[in-house]
């Protein structure tokens, strides 16, 4: 969903600020965007443990703490999940600035980063929602994720068996590496690594896609963002982690069941239009001709 002209600034005009850690070059930028803010007026808070910057009218706060009206990211599709898996409220915008790899989900680059930020503080953007993914194992809730629930085997390399049940009914069987359910947003990561379609973001679904499955066992489905997806790990002994958004892991015992299904949060991106196509087509589309 996007929202149109939003507004971005409230009464407190306070911003966080995270940089992928361990890169001198990342934090000069994170000092000249903090220079930027200072100048329009906005309170920083900024990430002790990932930027070094010593200005006025910044506050180190970490991540957790942050009470802001959006975060500033300096770093990859990493540091963005990073930093998702520490804020309180996953509803607080970002605006990512690209220093990664691909950075599918960042914003802009370094060289438009500042110029891009002026639009932004002036209310010249838009607001890309996307939905999470909540999971558990019975009453145990795990963090939401952005991209993808990655259930996998506790010792690297051994296959797991898998009964797939959606909406109490089992529709799949068989053995995989391991399984995942993605969101739209995380069908363009690990999921299409795994072999997952792309799901468009207006597409009210979840993509279920196994890992390496022998003798294609496991099939991928897109199900409705409305069902709830149930993986059981029936192997006696076959002991498993619930990895989420390759952030944080979680033990799953042998025949307990991981459910899966949209949370009631949401993730927000500050965007200069809507450019998702855009993205998709410069950033994840190799350029043969």
């Amino acid at each position: 969903m996007i929202v149109q002209n939003p507004q971005i600034l409230s009464d407190k005009r306070s911003v966080g600020l995270v940089c992928k850690p361990g890169r001198k070059e990342i934090e000069s930028i994170a000092e000249r965007i903090a220079q930027l803010l200072i100048s329009h007026d906005i309170n920083i808070q900024i990430d002790p443990g990932s930027c070094n910057v010593a200005q006025d009218k910044i506050e180190p706060t970490p991540i957790e703490d942050m009470d802001v009206d959006f975060v500033v990211t300096i770093g990859g599709d990493g540091t963005i999940l990073y930093t998702l898996s520490k804020l309180k409220d996953r509803a607080i915008p970002l605006f990512c600035v690209n220093r990664g790899t691909v950075g599918f989900l960042t914003e802009t680059g370094t060289t438009t980063a500042f110029d891009s930020l002026e639009k932004v503080i002036a209310g010249d953007c838009i607001i890309e929602t996307n939905i999470n993914i909540s999971s558990g194992v019975g009453d145990k809730v795990f963090p939401d994720a952005l991209n993808e629930v990655y259930v996998v085997s506790k010792i690297p390399g051994r296959l797991l068996t898998l009964q797939i049940f959606l909406d109490d009914v089992r529709i799949d069987y068989g053995r995989a590496d391991g399984a995942m359910l993605a969101t739209p947003c995380g069908s363009t990561a690990y999921a299409i690594a795994a072999g997952g379609s792309i799901l468009a973001p207006d597409v009210n679904g979840l993509i279920f896609v196994p890992v390496c499955p022998p003798r294609f066992e496991l099939k991928s489905i897109v199900i409705p963002d409305h069902a709830t997806l149930e993986i059981e790990l029936v192997k006696v002994g076959a002991q498993g982690l619930a990895v989420i958004d390759g952030q944080t892991r979680w033990d799953i015992e042998p025949h307990d069941k991981v459910w899966l299904k949209k949370s009631k949060n949401i993730t927000k991106f500050i965007r200069l239009y809507d450019n998702y196509y855009d993205r998709l087509n410069t950033r994840l589309v190799p350029r043969t001709l």
